[in-house]
């Protein structure tokens, strides 16, 4: 015969308490966590088949239309660094993980002259004409025309605690 050690009931008590508060805790803290969604994708500012119409932030002129492909060409999960630039120009600089260049060299390739969209959680921040084919790294202005400070901020940490592998 098998004894099983019984727990006292102001144990089972204790342990039902903390279990509760541990699970809680959990729950609530992965519901604050909502993942920074970071996304490039090619736009027109004239309706394209399966476009999706958004609203462009434009400082002088806020009803202005964009229409965004609604599939992503490059993701937050494709940059490995970023880095502000030392020369002054104004621009951050997301270096694109190997595994992915490949694939961004093709598609921008195909695409010059093209519009090309930054979304930051799902609103277009950023619009910027792409002028070749880009493999390693996606040039962002900041400022006048670009992200805001903060963006810049909230980007760089953002690749700080979801990229990294190359």
């Amino acid at each position: 015969m098998k004894v099983v050690p019984r727990m006292s009931p102001l144990m089972a008590a204790l342990l039902t308490v903390l279990l509760a508060g541990a699970c809680k805790s959990t729950t609530q803290s992965q519901a604050n966590q909502t993942p920074f969604q970071l996304e490039w994708h090619f736009a027109s500012d004239k309706p394209k088949n399966d476009f999706v119409e958004m609203s462009d932030r434009d400082v002088n002129n806020p009803d202005k239309k964009i229409w965004v492909d609604p599939r992503p060409m490059l993701r937050l999960s494709d940059i490995s660094n970023a880095a502000r630039s030392t020369s002054g120009d104004d621009f951050l600089y997301l270096n694109v993980k190997i595994a992915s260049r490949v694939g961004l060299q093709s598609d921008t390739g195909s695409n010059v002259k093209e519009l090309l969209a930054l979304l930051i959680k799902g609103k277009v921040v950023y619009v910027a004409t792409l002028q070749s084919s880009l493999s390693r790294q996606m040039p962002v202005r900041i400022g006048v025309g670009g992200i805001t400070e903060a963006e810049a901020d909230e980007i760089l940490s953002a690749v700080r605690t979801a990229g990294g592998a190359k």
